[in-house]
């Protein structure tokens, strides 16, 4: 394995004095990233909620079966304790008076959810309710009409309040700090920064353009993002170039990490506006006896190639809650070079 010199980090500390004015501030969402709560005016086994949970039911690239999201069902009278909830889900049928329909309506405004009462519809929102909250609204008065709607644009639908919940594990994430002197070195010093969760250290390897954060927190599952750049004059990546880059940097900085090429998927995605590659599988060290789930995106930025990785070793646990905090630091990263460097 490469020895990566340990990068030094600052430490800085900023004492907050908040005004009383700002008692106001939203408190954190409830809940982990990968449970949905759905709070609905229809009885728990209805087709509606079925088409719901269908639509959310994704697998999670994993070494044991595992779901992106579960899912928890509450009616009416739990809308109250259900409110702070990390993902919200209302479900309602507006023809129904009760507290459902009638927090859809407050936190749509009286226009959008008559337009809901006339044709079905759903919408996705943040930080409603809490800081890191995804709330999700589909309703109509028409029990089949949310039944047809939900059939048409499940994909869309899940699409987009997936991205939703990874942007705001973002907030979840800094919401202890975040280490900004080392942001700024990586910045002034090779031309791209992220922004680096507080406790990750950051090691790296100069010649070779690598960085690699690492999780600290030993009551913690590890969680590596590595980095890597080269000069490119590629407009959009090769997968097979990107599938064999990855495999050959975790050989060398992950202490001999292979991968099972049978439990491995390219998929074309799109990054911060860009066409990018997005690598998932199962990493295995034979060394260590140990594995777990990595996803890599790969795309080019300023005539660079980057390659972005992310790992987690949890055993025992959910890992769709870790790989998407390293998600969520993945989409701040900034190319803070002008365009068309070849840096």
């Amino acid at each position: 394995m490469k020895k990566l010199p340990v990068a030094p980090v600052i430490l800085l500390t900023t004492f907050l004095l908040v005004p009383s004015g700002c008692s106001q501030r939203k408190l954190p969402a409830l809940g982990p990233s990968n449970l949905l709560t759905i709070v609905t005016n229809l009885s728990p086994g209805d087709p509606v909620i079925q088409a719901v949970k269908a639509a959310f039911t994704r697998p999670v690239t994993s070494v044991e079966q595992e779901s992106r999201y579960g899912f928890e069902v509450h009616g009416p009278g739990g809308l109250a304790g259900q409110r702070d909830a990390r993902n919200l889900v209302l479900v309602a049928d507006l023809g129904r008076r009760d507290a459902v329909s009638r927090k859809v309506r407050e936190v749509l405004g009286k226009k959008r959810a008559a337009r809901l009462q006339e044709r079905a519809g759903w919408t996705v929102l943040p930080n409603v309710e809490a800081l890191g909250q995804t709330l999700v609204v589909v309703a109509g008065s028409d029990r089949r009409g949310i039944l047809r709607l939900l059939e048409v644009e499940g994909e869309e639908l899940y699409a987009r309040a997936d991205s939703m919940v990874t942007r705001r594990t973002g907030d979840v994430v800094y919401m202890n700090g975040e280490e900004r002197a080392m942001g700024r070195y990586l910045e002034s010093t090779y031309g791209w920064t992220v922004r680096i969760p507080k406790g990750f250290k950051t090691a790296e390897d100069r010649k070779n353009g690598v960085v690699k954060l690492v999780s600290a927190d030993s009551q913690q599952p590890t969680r590596l993002l590595l980095a890597y750049w080269t000069p490119s004059r590629a407009v959009t990546p090769d997968p097979e170039y990107c599938r064999k880059l990855r495999a050959r940097l975790a050989w060398l900085y992950y202490d001999e990490d292979r991968v099972d090429p049978g439990l491995t998927a390219v998929s074309e995605v799109t990054f911060q506006g860009r066409k990018a590659l997005r690598i998932e599988g199962i990493w295995q060290n034979d060394k260590h006896l140990i594995g777990g789930p990595f996803f890599t995106i790969c795309f080019v930025d300023g005539g660079r190639l980057y390659l972005l990785d992310g790992v987690v070793f949890a055993p025992g646990m959910d890992k769709s809650p870790w790989l998407r905090q390293l998600e969520a630091v993945m989409l701040t990263f900034r190319d803070s070079r002008k365009a068309g460097g070849t840096g």
